[in-house]
């Protein structure tokens, strides 16, 4: 009888073991909370200098690989690449887009992210520019000696997109470039009079050709209107350089793209042999200018090393460079690669523009 007890005892207790074991469960793993950055966390600084913000892109994952080469014309750039503060890419030369730097990388946020480009040279072809792939998802990116140029880089489907990127450099407050978060701008290229040599086919690198078939005697026309050719939409920000020419004349140059901005570039007639019409004044001008009263009062521009000049006023349509009327005139500029910063009360700008040989450069600053 006591063995009898013993052992139903003994299968008594496998049995509770046995029940216990079945009906433990293991927990459910945590899942990962990922942080959503509603506004932009590009700072206002990146290895000593000032960080320009360019634009904004949106991508869906935040896992992702990312791809660097030179933009347009391979000539020796040398460059950082920093995303969120992570050196994706140290001090390395770019090649061609059949040769670039691919990188894997995961985004530490939902919403807001970043990447910054250093320039360590400028190349032979001023400034330090780069396409940079994320994903597919492709842009461009410029640089110089002075600042860095940063883009907000967007995780999507977290109630954030492009629309609250702004535009401002830094932070991301203002409205740097006065850009309406498009990440593109338009270009037009268009003369004054008729110049006697029949159309003018003009080449953008790395984007493709146009040709000029007429002329605006009123002063610069809106990129929207593509009645006389000349036309280049929807760009991605950068600088980007340009031949022209005609039957007797040449123009060469760069231009620089800003986010949401129409760029005006007029040929001049000069006496042809390239450098922008061939004039050899070694020297161009810009007039930057606004399309109606923002509310803010004057407008401070300040070009490096150019010096300064107030808008105090508005046209309906781009003015040209001599034409001093509301401000805004920077001439005789030696030809090169300029930043700028303009502000009045609640809005902020600042980017980079090219001045070429014996051109007017039209830089409207938009809300």
């Amino acid at each position: 009888m006591i063995k009898i007890k013993y052992l139903l005892a003994t299968l008594f207790l496998f049995g509770m073991i046995f029940s216990s074991c079945e009906t433990e469960e293991e927990p459910d793993e945590e899942p990962e909370v990922v942080e959503v950055n509603q506004t932009s966390i590009i700072p206002s600084t990146t290895a000593g200098r000032p960080n320009t913000k360019l634009g904004c892109i949106e991508i869906s994952s935040r896992i992702t690989t990312i791809q660097v080469w030179d933009h347009g014309q391979i000539d020796g750039d040398i460059v950082s690449i920093y995303a969120n503060g992570t050196t994706l890419i140290n001090q390395q030369s770019l090649l061609g887009p059949d040769s670039p730097i691919t990188v894997d990388y995961d985004f530490g946020f939902n919403g807001f992210n970043y990447v910054t480009l250093f320039a360590h040279n400028l190349g032979s072809l001023p400034p330090n520019t780069c396409t940079i792939a994320i994903n597919g998802v492709e842009f461009i990116l410029e640089a110089n000696l002075d600042t860095n140029g940063s883009i907000d880089v967007i995780v999507g489907g977290y109630g954030v997109d492009c629309s609250n990127s702004g535009n401002g450099g830094g932070n991301g407050g203002g409205n740097g470039g006065g850009g309406n978060g498009s990440n593109t701008g338009d270009l037009v290229f268009w003369t004054q009079s008729d110049l006697g040599c029949g159309p003018i086919s003009v080449s953008l690198n790395g984007v493709g050709s146009t040709n000029i078939t007429g002329f605006f005697s009123g002063g610069a026309p809106d990129c929207s209107n593509t009645s006389a050719g000349g036309n280049f939409n929807d760009l991605a920000p950068g600088t980007y350089s340009f031949t022209a020419s005609c039957s007797s004349k040449t123009w060469n140059g760069n231009v620089t793209i800003q986010d949401g901005v129409c760029t005006q570039q007029e040929l001049l007639g000069g006496s042809g042999g390239g450098g922008g019409g061939g004039g050899g004044s070694g020297t161009g001008d810009v007039k930057f200018w606004i399309n109606q009263d923002f509310g803010c009062g004057p407008i401070s521009v300040n070009v490096n090393g150019g010096g300064s000049s107030s808008i105090t006023g508005f046209f309906q349509s781009a003015p040209s460079c001599d034409n001093t009327s509301g401000g805004g005139n920077f001439n005789n500029l030696p030809v090169g690669n300029y930043s700028f910063s303009a502000s009045c009360t609640g809005y902020d700008w600042n980017g980079n523009f090219s001045i070429t040989e014996d051109n007017c450069l039209q830089f409207q600053l938009s809300l």
